[in-house]
């Protein structure tokens, strides 16, 4: 006997009745027999189903066997990646001092740096940490990392090697303002350094960029950093950030066309990323920040946007997270600041009263660590239909509670399911073979 599953999102749009499986990724439209017989699984009504839909039902995921712990899977897919030994990752923080004074920044910029006996622990921690490992990925971060580029030329170079020569798949990429990312720095980045893409922030158009993306000496940096972009969209892969607040909400429109003028549309992926109040630094910009239901809107009013000029943003099909989670509660993963501190969640980089342990000692705080590893889905998403999706958003944001806020596609999934539904019109229920999976 069966079940509905509990992540089917049933709903009408425009008189026409659909499903979404967010397990599975099943969408189909209901026909009039197919909504007669979803009506009749949710009165338990199975024998005047036709078995032809129970089995179409079950090839989409929307009914499963009755004795199925569906939520089960996800503690299960979860805790194999959580623990598994096979990977290790970094996010290494080169400095924390930065080119940049953003004032929705989370961090202290001051003047630390990887020295040469720094650099030494770090290498010997990351080799002590590859027995019995299959990949290494390895994310750049800062402050600007960049400033700190015959750093990562250096580290990169041993690690690499020793990759290479014990068959360990190596993965990197970097986080940076930009700034100083020009064409010759990307062909080291890539070529040098095997670093694969590159998240570069741009904050809407030349106005509101200028006024949050600055220099330490307030000057505005939009031009340099297009500049730079269009000058490495063929050698590394540009995926451009943009932080959304009340500030520059009603003005991100104009990045749009600036990019298309500038021949980036299908160079570049481009996402959206609301400005949260965390603690510290951040705690100034509160005022600014909207609410996960107000930029799910906004999110999905510039992604109609871009589609109506015509710039790629990707089909945006909402598929689950598998066991993936956040690289903070992840057994074998670490940020690591300039002062050779260990944390593990980016949020709280260079705060020496976070970390974890050190790259000479390891884990020291096994109380802290454990907290984060041992994260656990908060209570009020383990019955939400498109708990796959998110699994409890942010680790950081929940771990105190279970006041927060949702994860925008809560609100904007429906919208998301209809745009592509628009450009695959030949969904269809009475065809199995057509089922999104």
């Amino acid at each position: 006997m069966y079940k509905k599953s509990m992540f089917n999102l049933f709903f009408d749009h425009q008189n026409q009745a659909f499903i979404y499986n967010s397990h599975t990724g099943g969408f189909v439209t209901l026909n009039d027999e197919y909504k007669r017989s979803f009506k009749l699984l949710s009165q338990n009504n199975w024998n005047e189903i036709p078995n032809e839909h129970i089995k179409n039902f079950k090839d989409g995921g929307f009914i499963v066997d009755k004795d199925l712990d569906e939520y089960l899977i996800y503690k299960y897919l979860t805790n194999r990646s959580k623990y598994s030994n096979d990977s290790f990752a970094l996010t290494i923080a080169t400095t924390l001092q930065c080119n940049f004074r953003c004032p929705y920044c989370y961090e202290e910029h001051v003047d630390s740096y990887f020295d040469e006996k720094k650099e030494e622990e770090l290498k010997k921690f990351i080799l002590d940490n590859l027995d019995g490992k299959k990949n290494l990925s390895i994310t750049w971060y800062g402050g600007e990392p960049l400033l700190q580029k015959a750093m990562i030329n250096r580290v990169s170079k041993e690690i690499i090697q020793v990759c290479e020569e014990n068959n360990i798949h190596f993965q990197s990429d970097i986080v940076s303002n930009g700034y100083l990312l020009t064409k010759e720095v990307a062909k080291s980045l890539v070529e040098d350094n095997k670093v694969t893409s590159v998240q570069i922030t741009l904050d809407g158009g030349p106005e509101t960029h200028d006024q949050t993306r600055i220099l330490r000496n307030g000057n505005g940096t939009f031009e340099k950093i297009l500049q730079n972009i269009k000058d490495i969209k063929d050698i590394i892969q540009v995926i451009i950030r943009v932080n959304v607040s009340q500030q520059n909400v009603h003005d991100i429109h104009k990045l749009i066309p600036i990019l298309i003028e500038n021949d980036l549309n299908n160079k570049v992926s481009l996402y959206l990323s609301p400005v949260t109040a965390s603690e510290g630094t951040c705690q100034s910009v509160s005022e600014s920040c909207l609410r996960t239901e107000e930029f799910s809107k906004h999110e999905m009013e510039l992604i109609e946007y871009a589609d109506k000029l015509g710039f790629e943003m990707g089909n945006l099909y909402p598929f689950n997270l598998g066991g993936n989670v956040c690289t903070a509660v992840n057994n074998n993963s670490f940020v690591v600041d300039s002062d050779g501190n260990l944390f593990k969640c980016w949020n709280e980089v260079g705060k020496e009263n976070l970390k974890v342990g050190t790259i000479i000692d390891g884990v020291t705080n096994t109380k802290r660590y454990i907290n984060w590893v041992e994260w656990d889905f908060p209570s009020k998403c383990r019955e939400c239909s498109i708990f796959p999706l998110c699994k409890g958003r942010c680790p950081d944001l929940s771990k105190d509670g279970q006041n927060f806020e949702c994860n925008q596609l809560k609100f904007n999934i429906i919208d998301r399911l209809m745009r592509y539904y628009q450009s695959h019109s030949n969904i269809t229920y009475l065809d199995p073979e057509k089922i999104k999976a």
